[in-house]
């Protein structure tokens, strides 16, 4: 081999080496980019599906919390508790349910006949019990459980005035096989609002009699979501923070009668003071039961709201 022969061999050697990669790394290495996709498959072969560029990240951002409903004229409503009517004397616009003394909104009412129809179809029988009842008829009821049974049983299975259900027209208390009830009751709009083993999040004993009308739509919904509560459908499991102008409105009340303010909440307190019939009194946002913790002047003790206004 002459020398120019030697020559060109070592050359494409040296070449080839650097085609392999094993040679000195080059100053500054080309952008690597994929290869291009081939327009056509090769014969017998097929081309790799395409995935669109918005599929390639999965978002795992929680949604949004729904907005809690407070009309209280709007079947889909929340009213408990921590959510109380607005106003807490609110009155709907009722119609009588045929064939019964009670009232409804008149949608509820509707979809309740239906429902009672459809229930004697299959044999059953749906008998209403209680329906809506007004703020001086539950604030009564309150009161009458209270006495008898104390307050802490009491609120575990009363509503306060203002904060009930019924209060809104929408609720029913039904005395009927409630398996039926518990299959077919969502498909007129109907659900059960107080569940067995929710007592902490609904504040009410299991209630297997009261429903609650949501509207079919609505009520579709809530089953789908397999939420057990109206509570945990809305996300809705704390108090609301009140607006500032409404509850200056309500820190202050009048007596209506001459009112003895006691040391605590219940007429075996001892006495502190007799206030004056139309003296103002100022709440300070304790109650127990009917009874309402109050400033007068300089003193501070609790009194019975039935005598406040």
């Amino acid at each position: 081999m002459t020398f120019a022969n030697r020559l060109a061999a070592t050359a494409a050697a040296l070449t080839l080496v650097a085609g392999l990669g094993l040679g000195a790394a080059p100053a500054q290495a080309a952008p690597v980019t994929a290869p291009a996709m081939p327009a056509t498959a090769l014969p017998g072969t097929a081309l790799p599906a395409q995935v669109p560029a918005s599929s390639a990240v999965v978002s795992t951002a929680r949604k949004p919390a729904p907005r809690i409903p407070r009309n209280p004229r709007k079947a889909d409503v929340l009213v408990n508790r921590n959510y109380p009517l607005v106003p807490k004397g609110f009155t709907p616009r009722l119609v009588r349910v045929p064939g019964t003394s009670f009232r409804l909104q008149a949608p509820a009412a509707t979809a309740y006949r239906t429902m009672v129809a459809a229930a004697r179809k299959d044999g059953v029988r749906i008998r209403l019990t209680s329906a809506y009842r007004s703020y001086a008829t539950q604030r009564s009821l309150m009161t009458s459980y209270t006495r008898a049974y104390g307050s802490r049983y009491a609120r575990s299975v009363v509503a306060p005035a203002g904060t009930s259900e019924h209060q809104t027209g929408l609720a029913v208390d039904v005395g009927a096989p409630r398996s039926w009830m518990a299959r077919h009751a969502a498909t007129y709009g109907f659900i059960l609002r107080y569940p067995k083993g929710q007592e902490r999040v609904t504040g009410y004993r299991y209630e297997p009699w009261h429903y609650r009308y949501l509207g079919p739509a609505a009520a579709k919904r809530y089953t789908a979501s397999k939420a057990r509560t109206l509570e945990a459908y809305y996300r809705a499991t704390s108090r609301p923070a009140a607006p500032k102008a409404a509850a200056s409105k309500q820190a202050t009340r009048k007596t209506t009668a001459n009112l003895n303010l006691r040391s605590g909440a219940g007429t075996r307190y001892r006495v502190l003071a007799t206030v004056r019939r139309g003296s103002a009194v100022r709440l300070t946002g304790q109650r127990s039961g009917p009874w309402y913790q109050v400033k007068h002047g300089s003193r501070t003790g609790w009194m019975s709201s039935r005598y406040l206004r």
